[in-house]
């Protein structure tokens, strides 16, 4: 049984990652993702935090908690990764600016093609992996996904908006599969780690990464708040697809990325809600 699963979890991520970037692209256009960018200062601030900052937030919060090296490593891959798919939504509830959101989530997902294979060994040294297969699977499972989206969207829009939905729903389905099978797979090592310090690794990682985005969306109140978001919810789906190539005799690798993503939601979600109420009331008074 234990084996079936462990085939099957290979690809389901493939299935999670390809359909979550294909509904993407679906639900984009060229002119909302280049819109936003016309900032150069802004521009500058967002390729750095998402691609310097967060990274070394993450290990810093490892090395704080002090966390085993499989740990580790599963938390820096998801902070390498790009915002996820989810940061738009969490912005669009806190009434931040959607158009940097979505510019944001685009530019990091074509920049993670070639920034995972050539920073993956200057951030984690001691990792072995065929950089040339890693490039290929990223572009046909990240790339190239966004790109047949952004297409389809270009020249038959009810069509994508249609086929977006149901890219949504598989995107889901395969999310909730991918997670429960490891849990399954992975019991006992989930019991180590709730108490390893791998909580508060996350949870520090995921505070501070959104002070850290915050801070540099600076003056401009929607910037902010979707810097923040885009800093602090990362891709989990990007980050599984890579731990299971580079790490996949290491399940604590994969479990950390998940309970990330978990301890993401649990902060981000009431956060978004909070952030949008306040707005409101400005509004309101204003």
């Amino acid at each position: 049984m234990s084996e079936i699963i462990a085939k099957a979890i290979n690809p389901l991520i493939i299935i999670f990652l390809t359909s979550t970037m294909l509904a993407c692209g679906l639900g984009l256009t060229v002119k909302e993702i280049i819109a936003p960018f016309r900032n150069v200062r802004l521009s500058i601030s967002a390729v750095l935090m998402n691609f310097l900052v967060v990274p070394f937030i993450a290990i810093a919060a490892a090395r704080l908690v002090g966390l085993d090296e499989s740990l580790r490593y599963g938390l820096v891959l998801i902070a390498m990764g790009a915002p996820a798919e989810a940061s738009p939504k969490f912005t669009n509830g806190a009434k931040g600016n959607m158009g940097l959101s979505v510019g944001l989530l685009t530019l990091c997902l074509g920049v993670a093609v070639v920034y995972f294979p050539m920073m993956l060994s200057v951030l984690l040294p001691d990792v072995q992996f065929d950089r040339e297969k890693l490039l290929v699977k990223l572009c046909l499972t990240l790339a190239l996904p966004i790109i047949v989206g952004l297409s389809v969207k270009a020249r038959w829009v009810t069509f994508a908006d249609r086929l977006g939905h149901y890219m949504h729903k598989i995107s889901f389905i395969s999310m909730v599969l991918v997670t429960a099978l490891l849990v399954i797979l992975y019991w006992n090592n989930i019991v180590e780690v709730l108490g390893s310090g791998a909580i508060g690794a996350a949870l520090i990682f995921v505070v501070v990464s959104f002070i850290a985005g915050y801070l540099l969306g600076w003056p401009d109140r929607g910037a902010r708040v979707a810097m923040g978001f885009a800093a602090a919810a990362r891709n989990n789906s990007v980050a599984l697809m890579v731990a299971t190539m580079t790490f996949g005799d290491r399940p604590q690798v994969l479990l950390m990325i998940v309970l990330t993503a978990a301890v993401t939601l649990i902060v981000l979600l009431p956060l978004s809600i909070i952030l949008g109420r306040r707005a409101t009331r400005q509004e309101i008074a204003a």
